[in-house]
């Protein structure tokens, strides 16, 4: 039911009246008109950017600090490293995805360092792409920081020599 405070055409009317809501800034819309598409491209896209935020999440205080200053708005880092772990279209994001499932990286210990450290996995039930795995998900942060030239020295995670040889260094400097 609408409340009305006031004379009647005010703008301090909320709640619903019908088919009619009002809310509390003036807005008024029909009732019901919920545009959330669950198509599949939909679930890929929020599947992929909510594994890139939840890299940002496991970023501790240094790596934030190094984050707000290759950052261009200092304030901005965490969508600055969104859109660098994603690029454009995608683009990144899958390059380095492929690179995982094709056993180029050694899963195991990407995937223990990523459980170690509270990554889960992310999917969603209306996405057509397979469900991303922590292990991915800590790689490809430590592929896109290596990229924007944090922590260059503990080596490039994509270097397969020595597999698996860098993923406790990686692990305990994004945590740092």
């Amino acid at each position: 039911m609408a409340k009305v405070q006031g004379p009647l055409f005010s703008m301090m009317v909320s709640g619903a009246f019908g088919e009619i809501v009002f809310d509390k800034r003036g807005f008024v819309r029909r009732k019901g008109l919920y545009h959330d598409p669950k198509t599949s491209r939909q679930g890929n896209y929020r599947q992929d950017l909510t594994a890139a935020q939840r890299c940002a999440q496991v970023c501790g205080p240094q790596t934030r600090q190094h984050l707000r200053q290759a950052a261009d708005q200092a304030s901005r880092w965490s969508a600055f490293l969104t859109k660098t772990l994603l690029g454009p279209e995608r683009a990144r994001y899958h390059e380095l995805a492929e690179i995982y499932r094709n056993g180029v990286v050694d899963q195991p210990p990407w995937e223990a360092a990523a459980r170690e450290i509270g990554l889960k996995q992310v999917g969603l039930a209306y996405a057509a792409e397979a469900p991303i795995s922590p292990g991915r998900q800590l790689f490809m942060l430590a592929s896109t920081l290596y990229e924007l030239a944090i922590y260059r020295d503990l080596g490039n995670p994509l270097e397969h020599e020595l597999p698996g040889s860098n993923v406790e260094a990686w692990q305990q400097q994004i945590l740092a």
